[in-house]
């Protein structure tokens, strides 16, 4: 069982809008990963993503090569079968999603040291699918952003016409800019979104950030805080606790 605080930015903003119930199964899954969450081919596919961002959205070579490679593996049950379904359904959203890139941008891969920041207390993973760069006559350091590919199928950062879980997945992935990369440069709001790849659509960070970033760092304070009681209260139920004790 994991004792370090860490948790991905998907799961922080699903604890941000979720039920009392369903926050303690958050917590609960990063402490114990069930099985669905860690065989998901998702980072594969972001990978390929974030080279298909690269080539300004015209070499689809990756994305391609993926595609028949779960096109030809056998599914061994009905999970997996369904998520290879769901994988290919992925990457046929990347390469449908439009991609709000500027031609005054670069797009460039991000640094593997560079994928997770501390909120109150709790590591959060970040791993952005690609930095933006956009370098401005009269400024020394260029501009700089991020952009996040979001495989949320079954929650989209939309719910009817309320956007606010997009715009705070990508509020916090400008703060995210801001704490890791501003050795290389100014963080520009304008330039920080995440692409909800099965709804075709990108959510930019807020440009007034202020009052969100202090919500995410009480939620993380929250988690904080519950994480190693829950953390107890799992171990006096597992097997190996229980055997111990007789």
């Amino acid at each position: 069982m994991k004792n370090e605080k860490n948790l991905s930015a998907h799961k922080l903003i699903e604890y941000a809008f979720a039920t009392p119930q369903r926050r303690v199964s958050i917590i609960e899954n990063a402490l114990q990963p069930p099985t669905f969450i860690l065989d998901t081919m998702y980072p594969d596919i972001e990978r390929a993503t974030a080279s298909f961002l690269i080539s300004g959205c015209k070499d689809q070579s990756g994305l391609s090569g993926l595609d028949d490679l779960y096109k030809d593996r056998k599914a061994h049950s009905d999970h997996h079968e369904q998520r290879l379904m769901n994988a290919l359904d992925a990457i046929s959203h990347v390469s449908a999603v439009k991609w709000p890139l500027s031609d005054f941008w670069e797009i460039e891969n991000t640094p593997k040291e560079l994928n997770e920041m501390e909120i109150g207390g709790v590591i959060i993973r970040v791993k952005p699918t690609a930095i933006i760069k956009r370098r401005q006559p009269g400024f020394r350091y260029p501009f700089v952003g991020a952009v996040k590919s979001f495989f949320g199928k079954t929650y989209p950062l939309r719910v009817r016409k309320d956007d606010e879980r997009g715009i705070l997945f990508a509020t916090l992935l400008h703060w995210y800019v801001e704490e890791t990369l501003s050795s290389t440069g100014t963080a520009d709001p304008s330039m920080c979104f995440v692409a909800d790849v099965f709804s075709e659509e990108s959510h930019f960070a807020a440009k007034r950030y202020k009052q969100r970033r202090k919500q995410l760092e009480a939620l993380a304070v929250e988690i904080s805080d519950r994480w190693d009681a829950i953390r107890l209260r799992l171990e006096k139920k597992s097997p190996a606790s229980r055997t111990g004790s007789l």
